[in-house]
């Protein structure tokens, strides 16, 4: 019996001195922070738009190769799932994204309708080089496929069987180099598959010209500065009045498609992945828990209210805003608190240099 007696307490002995040996394990470091959001993360995300992008193309030329109801409702339930990765990979945007400009050929906005009207009436064929070289931004991406692939089936489907192929013509060579420009970013993130290669290897610091990991750090959160900025000021803010006091619904983007709740829920749910990881991926938390946990807390409960906030607005955004503020005040307001403790708590932990964006004050 009291042989038992100290086994069980040698047992409790080793269980207690691996928990303190747990605890004190050190939190990771930047570079393996940075290591496993480009790995486990980043390159994955926009392989996933890729794929995507990809899918949405081919689900266009079958609209146009046959062009019945059914393939109209696959063509924009494609645009709906290609615009939920593309949404979260916003708090990605930089190195690739933002070298080779490519949101002004995958997703600018706002899209010129009348432009696009213009540009079609004037020409006898659209391939995907004149979309590149010839179309400005306002007539390209994922808005542009928005424009002509949502409204009342009848006169879509007519639409894209009236004017001789020609609209048919811009829809598939839109899909096409939206496909080839991710594709092309998803090339430039990962290179060859080398850890040295690719923008992969710079972000993480193992390329032989490479990012300071403090220099990487400061591109993660300061881009969610700005989004979270975007989100509050220039979208949910100014189309409530907040800045100005004259509400402007027009500043939440989107059209016929009404996705700007998923967008948006998109683009909070991607500054949390790089916040908190993904599954097991390491993420921006691990660096502010390693100086302070009760600020790591703080900064999971706003993407928690945000989310929740998001959660609560219905579409079409534009109308239900002007009908009842509520619930977009509400999201406006856990937005400016996630702006607020970005801005303060995480950029003054982990001495993040913020200064400008290119994408700052673009449209999308």
């Amino acid at each position: 019996m009291l042989e038992a007696r100290y086994i069980l307490l040698a047992c409790a002995l080793a269980l207690l001195v691996g928990a303190v040996a747990c605890a004190q394990q050190p939190p990771p470091t930047k570079q393996e922070v940075l290591t496993s959001l480009a790995d486990d993360l980043i390159v994955p995300r926009f392989q996933q738009v890729a794929q995507e992008m990809d899918d949405l193309n081919m689900a266009l030329a079958a609209l146009c190769s046959n062009g019945g109801s059914g393939e109209l409702e696959a063509a924009r339930q494609a645009w709906r799932e290609a615009r939920i990765p593309w949404m979260r990979s916003q708090a990605m945007w930089f190195g690739p994204v933002m070298d080779r400009r490519s949101r002004s050929l995958v997703d600018w906005a706002p899209i010129d309708s009348e432009r696009i009207e213009k540009s079609l009436s004037k020409r006898e064929t659209v391939t995907p080089n004149d979309v590149r070289e010839f179309l400005g931004a306002t007539q390209r991406g994922m808005g542009a496929i928005e424009y002509v692939v949502f409204g009342d089936d009848t006169e879509v489907l007519a639409s894209l069987g009236e004017r001789g192929g020609i609209r048919c013509q811009y829809l598939t060579a839109l899909g096409d180099v939206a496909a080839e420009e991710t594709a092309a970013v998803v090339a430039d993130w990962a290179g060859d598959g080398t850890d040295s290669d690719g923008y992969a290897g710079y972000f993480k610091g193992t390329a032989n010209i490479a990012l300071v990991d403090q220099q990487a750090v400061d591109e993660v959160v300061r881009t969610s500065v700005f989004i979270t900025r975007s989100i509050s000021d220039m979208r949910l803010g100014k189309a409530l009045g907040e800045t100005d006091g004259h509400p402007d619904p027009s500043a939440i983007p989107g059209g016929a498609g009404n996705n700007a709740v998923s967008d948006l829920r998109n683009q909070v749910l991607g500054m949390r992945d790089t916040y908190q990881g993904a599954g097991d991926t390491l993420g921006i938390s691990d660096l502010v828990r390693g100086v302070s946990a009760d600020a790591d807390e703080r900064m999971r409960g706003h993407f928690q209210q945000a989310l929740a906030a998001v959660d609560g607005l219905e579409e079409p955004l534009r109308e239900t805003m002007a009908q009842d503020p509520g619930p977009a005040q509400l999201a406006y307001q856990r937005m400016q608190e996630l702006q607020r403790a970005l801005n303060t708590e995480v950029v003054s932990l982990l001495g993040v240099t913020v200064g400008f964006s290119d994408s700052d004050g673009d449209g999308g």
